[in-house]
């Protein structure tokens, strides 16, 4: 189950990614670019630091998900119908009915076996409607799932994100290779891609 439950806020990532080679001169700088232009600045929220932190202090092939999500952000591909955003704290529209989780708390959380982090979608044809998805890896089956309902009851999009996420796992296991970390943005291009922007009618 993707649920959510109290050690989610417990357990921060603990690998550190020195091996040499890792890193690169554009991951370093889109880091410093996304640290100067969406962690550090005003008003400064703790909590954004402290995703930001966790996000570094990941194991290496997280870390490099993380790294292609900021640069999707910052340098958005005219090829996707979406525009994409992380968010370091927890997103207003969540609804958390157990209290675990609240908006303004820290947006990046790790347990044993989970990765839950936030993303939002915008699309031109609904400026003011854009779409939030609560993700969740999970490491031991190497998927990426939108986080169960509880969090965000009656989002009408959660079904259809679910099926292009289904979609993903398929082709990934049609192609021989086993899903994991490194999969992690191909769950979030299938949907800047694909994701239909249509609002059901009476939603």
């Amino acid at each position: 189950s993707s649920g959510i439950n109290a050690e989610w806020p417990l357990r921060p990532g603990s690998v550190t990614p020195t091996k040499d080679g890792f890193w690169s001169k554009n991951m370093i700088d889109i880091l410093s670019v996304y640290f100067a232009e969406k962690i550090a600045v005003n008003p400064f929220k703790y909590n954004a630091l402290l995703s930001f932190l966790r996000i570094l202090g990941a194991p290496k092939e997280i870390l490099q998900q993380f790294i292609n999500i900021m640069t999707f952000e910052l340098k958005p591909d005219p090829r996707f119908l979406w525009s994409v955003k992380w968010f370091p704290v927890v997103p207003p529209v969540v609804q958390s009915t157990n209290n675990v989780l609240q908006p303004g708390m820290c947006g990046a959380l790790f347990s044993s076996h989970k990765i839950l982090f936030f993303i939002q979608l915008e699309h031109p044809s609904r400026p003011n409607n854009p779409v939030t998805i609560p993700m969740v890896f999970e490491s031991q089956t190497g998927t990426t799932k939108r986080a169960g309902a509880e969090l965000m009851p009656n989002d009408y999009m959660a079904q259809r994100i679910q099926s292009h996420f289904n979609r993903v796992t398929a082709q990934i296991f049609e192609q021989g290779a086993q899903p994991g970390p490194g999969s992690i943005c191909n769950y979030i291009v299938e949907l800047l891609q694909k994701l239909d922007p249509t609002v059901p009618v009476g939603a």
